[in-house]
């Protein structure tokens, strides 16, 4: 077992590992379609509403932030707040969700947006599985090698990937002329009106989740951690958040909001957008695109490795110690890195053999989003109790806004499945997603009967406090 590095990462850092996780240009190309696949013509709308609730609902990291530092992230967060078993309850839901939600958009999003520009290849199984292969390779060694490199990757790549979508999305706006509107932040082009909009947001909010995780993982590297964790989640809510509206609206008026059901269903649309304005925007588009992928990869296989790092530490999930080692010269949690590597490609397979790759990967994405959001709900009721026992309770910051937050990620949970169910295979996706909460609570209660200590000290390494309870 070892000790990561310390001081090692600025806000700037962690900004640009956090833009890393929403890789804008991939979500474009990919889970945008999720979004319009259901709010249709009130697209960006519903990319607005995902950016106010996700604020709220970034608002418990946030708060955590200032006392707590450590890579379990949400996970001390919870153990800190609401004891050991909790954290193991959320641990275990956090095994679910970040493995799915890495090897879905990371591996098989990146396979059917290479393999769309060319449908030929898409005939053939060996494209994509030869895609996430290497995409998970090289997630792997940029984390094997150190949190240095990543991010000077993620600088690099982000700033660019930034520039060629507002470049594009600005041309697509111009060109659009008499047909911008600004309808489409209402829900005029849904027939099934707001509900309807509702139900896009468990893609919509989806598409910000992975941000507090992929900066708090990385506090005990960091620099001045309860500063630069809260500034760096703000200031990369705020660049993301313009970009993808503006982004969201171009695509929209430039389709034809009337016209957003073909759009949720043509392959790359946003390269077929920009195809139009520019060849070189074409071509802008199709390179950041496919680095986004890549750049979410490397800032995904960053924070889970080192949440896993965490667990293995507290000895809990049932996973081996040696996952808690850092690499003594690289300073990276190899093995930890080399455990998420294995089993995140698996799961990539996996779903892409049954339901293939494009179709796999939003399967896993729905799947995922109930132990994500469960994960922010038990944290936000952690939230109050936390801020009480520091002495610096806040009615507004520590118990309002949490509330609200509650009540929206319970509110998407909801209308995932009323009025109706989705169709298949998305019902499948919900059911799973649903029934894993389950699992997660009989597995904390397993680990508690059989190893009681360790689960009961689970959740409590904080550097900020300078504590470790073994």
């Amino acid at each position: 077992m070892g000790q990561l590095r310390s001081g090692v990462l600025s806000t700037f850092r962690l900004v640009w590992q956090a833009m890393g996780t929403l890789s804008l240009a991939a979500d474009a190309a990919y889970l945008l379609t999720g979004v319009a696949l259901f709010a249709l013509g009130a697209t960006p709308l519903s990319i607005l509403l995902g950016i106010l609730s996700y604020l709220a609902i970034m608002n418990t990291g946030y708060q955590f932030s200032k006392y707590i530092g450590s890579a379990g992230g949400y996970y001390t967060f919870v153990g800190k707040s609401l004891g050991g078993f909790m954290a193991t309850f959320v641990a275990w839901n956090m095994l679910f969700y970040t493995l799915l939600g890495y090897s879905s958009f990371g591996f098989l999003g990146l396979a059917s947006f290479i393999t769309l520009i060319n449908p030929s290849l898409s005939s053939n199984p060996v494209y994509w599985v030869l895609i996430s292969i290497a995409a998970a390779t090289i997630s792997f060694l940029f984390t094997y090698f150190g949190i240095k490199i990543s991010t000077d990757y993620q600088i690099l790549g982000g700033l660019i990937e930034v520039g060629v979508l507002l470049a594009g999305s600005v041309a697509l706006i111009i060109e659009a002329g008499s047909k911008n509107t600004l309808a489409v932040f209402t829900p005029k082009f849904v027939p099934g009106g707001f509900t309807q909009v509702m139900y896009s947001m468990i893609y919509s909010v989806v598409l910000f989740f992975g941000t507090v995780l992929s900066v708090t993982s990385l506090a005990e590297e960091t620099k001045d951690p309860n500063v630069s964790i809260r500034k760096a989640l703000l200031n990369t809510i705020i660049v993301a958040g313009i970009t993808l509206i503006i982004v969201s609206y171009a695509f929209t008026v430039a389709w034809g909001p009337q016209n957003m059901s073909s759009f949720a269903n043509s392959p790359d649309p946003g390269l077929i957008l920009f195809g139009k304005v520019s060849i070189i925007l074409f071509i802008l588009l199709a390179a950041v695109t496919i680095n986004s992928f890549m750049g979410y990869n490397v800032a995904v296989s960053n924070g889970t490795s080192r949440v896993f790092y965490a667990f293995a530490r507290d000895g809990i999930l049932f996973l081996p110690k040696k996952l808690a080692d850092v690499h003594p010269k690289y300073g990276s949690p190899h093995y930890s890195a080399l455990f998420v590597y294995i089993t995140s490609l698996a799961l990539a397979l996996i779903f892409g053999a049954i339901f293939g790759p494009f179709t796999g990967g939003l399967v896993m994405l729905y799947m995922n989003a109930y132990a994500a959001y469960l994960e922010h709900i038990v944290a936000s009721i952690g939230l109050p109790f936390y801020a009480k026992k520091k002495g610096d309770f806040n009615i507004f910051s520590h118990l309002v806004i949490p509330i609200i937050a509650i009540a929206i990620l319970i509110a998407v949970i909801i209308s995932t499945f009323y009025p109706s169910p989705p169709s298949y295979p998305y019902n499948i996706a919900a059911y799973v997603g649903v029934a894993w909460i389950g699992a997660s609570a009989l597995m904390a209660y397993i680990e508690k009967v059989l190893h009681p200590q360790v689960v009961a000290n689970a959740g409590q390494y904080n550097i900020l406090e300078k504590t470790k309870v073994n």
